[in-house]
């Protein structure tokens, strides 16, 4: 009796270290998983704002600007992959579930028309620092004119202060930074990048301007 006691407790301890072992391995499988998927989600991000650019940048190649940009048009010309576009012609989504918006900007500070912004919204911190850190370009054959890492929601005014001078939104987090810029150049550094993407609740942006 006593034999098959001590049996029954060395079974119970071997059941609740097995047990403790699971959880342990549980835990760090699912912190692996989620650090798996962030990465996937970030190079995905990549992979898809690459395609845009070269898309656009080869359809408007042989035009004066860009100009009247449409989303009807960047559907039909397969502009942005399929897996981003939601039911209708203006529902774009990034890897993240934010809204990407492609616009016409200005290749500089007036109304030329001759660039285009991709805009990512609704970005956790450590994508949007691994975006920001990213060389999107720094040579004038790449066309990138600058890009921004922010919280801040009225980004189109400030493009060409953040390249050359101070940028001051109050309580707002905005850093831009342009190849060969005197405040801030690509790719935008890692303390740099920490400062812009200061949104703890994913809720930050995103954008590249490229003519």
């Amino acid at each position: 009796m006593v034999l098959s006691s001590n049996e029954t407790g060395r079974s119970m301890i071997e059941m609740l270290g097995v047990l403790a072992i699971i959880g342990v391995l549980s835990v760090g499988g699912i912190a692996g998983y989620s650090k798996a998927m962030m990465q996937y989600k970030i190079n995905k991000t990549v992979d898809q704002v690459s395609q845009i650019v070269g898309n656009m940048r080869t359809l408007y190649g042989s035009q004066k600007n860009y100009a009247n940009i449409d989303a009807t048009i960047l559907k039909k010309a397969h502009i942005i992959p399929d897996e981003m576009w939601g039911d209708g012609y203006s529902d774009l989504s990034n890897a993240f579930g934010g809204d990407v918006v492609i616009e016409t900007s200005d290749k500089k500070n007036g109304s030329d028309n001759k660039a285009f912004t991709v805009e990512l919204f609704d970005l956790p911190e450590e994508a949007c620092m691994a975006l920001a850190t990213y060389d999107w370009g720094s040579g004038s054959s790449s066309g990138l004119i600058a890009i921004s890492a922010s919280n801040f929601s009225g980004l189109n005014g400030y493009w060409y202060s953040g390249c050359s001078g101070s940028i001051n939104t109050g309580s707002q987090a905005l850093i831009v930074a342009c190849p060969n810029g005197d405040r801030v150049s690509v790719p935008m550094p890692v303390d740099k990048a920490a400062e812009g993407c200061e949104c703890p609740n994913s809720e930050c942006r995103f954008a590249l301007k490229f003519y």
